[in-house]
């Protein structure tokens, strides 16, 4: 399993980049481990299916092989994310 990981309230930008990922690595998923902003929690409500998005607790940290981490700058942004 391949994760894009994004920042504790991840934006519209987090989630760009993370979808663009998405798309460079096929099978990919998006991990919103620390949220995401209400705007963009209100956009994946109605867009879901569109978008290769996971939930934490569907995560088996066993499974895992590549984490792709975007706008993020230091690793205290990643929230929840970074106690793997």
């Amino acid at each position: 399993m391949d994760l894009i990981l994004c920042h504790r309230t991840a934006d519209f930008d987090a989630l760009g980049a993370a979808v663009g990922l998405t798309r460079l690595h096929p099978g990919s998923r998006i991990l919103m481990a620390g949220g995401c902003h209400p705007t963009v929690r209100e956009f994946l409500a109605l867009h879901r299916d569109e978008f290769a998005t996971i939930e934490t607790r569907c995560v088996e940290p066993a499974k895992i092989q590549t984490i792709y981490i975007v706008d993020v700058q230091t690793k205290s942004r990643l929230g929840k994310a970074a106690q793997w």
